[in-house]
């Protein structure tokens, strides 16, 4: 049998009531992708609601037109995580604004009430006995015993940092279109700041004192969001990410603290298989009627729609699998 070991939070304070839901003034990043590859990316002046965790089935009515004009000083008014009963047209020109969808799809995520044990039931026995292996062939890789360690404390927040961009420039994400944890101040900035609210978690998976992978976590309201994860790709055969990933669960559920984990807009196996549920849900974009707003929106559609039928075209030759392949490792 292996051993287990998650480093003990330290520094731990009562998690803050404070808050960013609501409106935020802040840059949008508008980026134009070709199937997994971020080709550039456009950022425009904007205010941002972030809408909240909805786990339950209630969906708003479609948006159409909004209640206010759209400032001058800004270009775009964005509604993130709209939560929607079907899915929208892409785009729709109205009175004052021009309406642009983007990024619809289920967001997942998973009820952390209850036990790390009862957790586990929701899984299959084939699923369950295939993590435990996982984390069991990690371990055997560092000796015996996994080397997992939580960081949370603001005197932490630089060593996590440093491990972190570390494992980063190793990575897929980082590699492809850049999603790796951000190589800026302002990030590092805005994290030691939730560190000092108790509304960060910092997990990385070590191998012989090596970082493998990392796991950033912020939270908010008693909602625990993913917002970045990375792994070396050198050890991608261990799976390094979901065992990452299942250790954090096991920390989560024993702080008995938190209500959800929102893996956000991820669409992949890895959510597919940790979560408990999900929703639809849309980015929608509202442009002020400018000649410039026009060329960013349908620039961005005409590509979306390139990138779709070129990934069907190489899904129908069989190509599909080795091309993202290459990209990885290019």
């Amino acid at each position: 049998m292996w051993q287990t070991q998650v480093r003990p939070i330290v520094g731990q304070t009562q998690l803050s009531a404070c808050s960013t839901l609501g409106w935020i003034d802040e840059q949008v990043q508008l980026r134009y992708f070709l199937g997994e590859v971020c080709l550039f990316r456009i950022g425009l002046a904007g205010k941002i609601y972030r809408w909240p965790l909805e786990p339950s089935p209630y969906a708003h009515p479609e948006p159409t037109e909004l209640a206010i004009e759209i400032p001058k000083k800004i270009s775009v008014v964005v509604y993130r995580g709209y939560p929607i009963s079907e899915h929208l047209p892409r785009l729709r020109v109205f009175t004052r604004s021009i309406r642009y969808v983007d990024d619809q799809g289920y967001r997942y995520y998973t009820d952390l009430q209850g036990s790390f044990e009862d957790y586990l039931t929701k899984f299959s026995r084939k699923t369950r006995e295939t993590l435990r292996r996982k984390v069991k062939k990690v371990a055997v890789m560092n000796g015996g015993a996994v080397d997992c360690r939580v960081y949370c404390a603001p005197h932490q927040m630089a060593e996590y940092y440093r491990l972190a961009r570390e494992v980063a420039v190793k990575s897929y994400s980082e590699r492809l279109f850049q999603g790796g944890i951000p190589d800026n101040q302002a990030f590092r900035d805005g994290m030691c700041r939730l560190a000092k609210e108790d509304r960060v978690r910092g997990f990385v998976l070590f191998i012989r004192n090596q970082p493998i992978s990392y796991l950033y976590l912020t939270i908010e309201n008693g909602i625990v969001r993913s917002s970045y994860l990375g792994y070396n790709l050198s050890y991608s055969g261990s799976s390094p990410g979901t065992v990452l990933l299942y250790l954090a669960f096991e920390t989560l559920f024993s702080e008995r603290r938190f209500r959800y984990f929102d893996f956000g807009y991820a669409n992949n196996q890895t959510a597919h298989v940790f979560s408990t549920g999900k929703f639809l849900r849309a980015d929608v974009y509202y442009f002020s009627k400018r000649v410039v707003n026009y060329s960013v929106v349908y620039t961005h559609a005409a590509i979306e729609l390139f990138s779709i039928f070129s990934g069907r075209a190489l899904e129908a030759f069989g190509l599909k699998g080795l091309f993202k392949k290459v990209l990885r490792w290019a």
